[in-house]
């Protein structure tokens, strides 16, 4: 009747672990357990447990009961990792007086109110938890074009900061003994090398059409 579980998570250096169990069904009332595993158990001073070895050498497990409604059939979404304790009625553990259950390898212990039973199967004598290790292995083939197009947008970027950008105009108006052409520029921002590149740009315009004229010398140039 365990509908949702989840792995216990390391709460501390000495791999002192926390667990949450629902169980939505099955019972008058839903419940929800939220237990502790210490690998190694020991007592400190206050009487509180804790892991003296992060190894299991003398592996207890201990769960607070809660019960009451743990909102998951009102098609809210909830996390399997943490368990809402506001508004459930806590049966052990706390102040209510009641030890929480405390389970060893292969133990069993009652619920409260006569709600059954809770066992701790144990996978092997030589090994009472099960060890196992979550990997994650992933490959994405689109990795190296997002990059080429990455670097691109970075060859781009500092293009449009390091290379600057001009407007020339050109004007011609026919005058009697020709053709007359004016040339002008503007830049963006401040740029000292305007003035030469428009002269350059004249430079080549005029050797370009004197080739022209003497490619085509009873032609008219415009």
């Amino acid at each position: 009747m365990w509908s949702e579980s989840q792995p216990f998570l390391p709460q501390d250096s000495n791999m002192t672990s926390l667990g949450i169990i629902k169980i939505p069904d099955g019972l008058p009332e839903q419940l929800g357990l939220v237990g502790f595993f210490y690998p190694t158990q020991g007592v400190l001073p206050s009487g509180a447990f804790t892991s003296v070895y992060p190894d299991v050498v003398n592996p207890v497990l201990t769960l607070n009961v809660f019960s009451g409604d743990l909102g998951i059939d009102d098609g809210t979404p909830r996390s399997v990792y943490t368990l809402e304790v506001d508004g459930l009625t806590q049966h052990t553990g706390g102040d209510t007086g009641l030890d929480s259950l405390e389970l060893t390898p292969g133990a069993t212990v009652n619920l409260p109110n006569g709600w059954g039973t809770i066992t701790w199967e144990a996978a092997s004598e030589q090994e009472p938890v099960k060890r196992f290790a979550s990997l994650q292995i992933q490959h994405d083939p689109t990795s190296g074009w997002v990059l080429a197009f990455a670097i691109l947008a970075m060859a781009g970027l500092f293009a449009a900061l390091f290379v600057p950008r001009r407007r020339i105009w050109v004007k011609a108006r026919t005058v009697p003994a020709g053709v007359h052409l004016e040339y002008a520029g503007l830049a963006r921002g401040e740029d000292p090398t305007l003035h030469t590149a428009v002269r350059d740009i004249a430079n080549d315009h005029a050797a370009a059409l004197n080739r022209a004229r003497g490619a085509n010398p009873e032609g008219e140039t415009r």
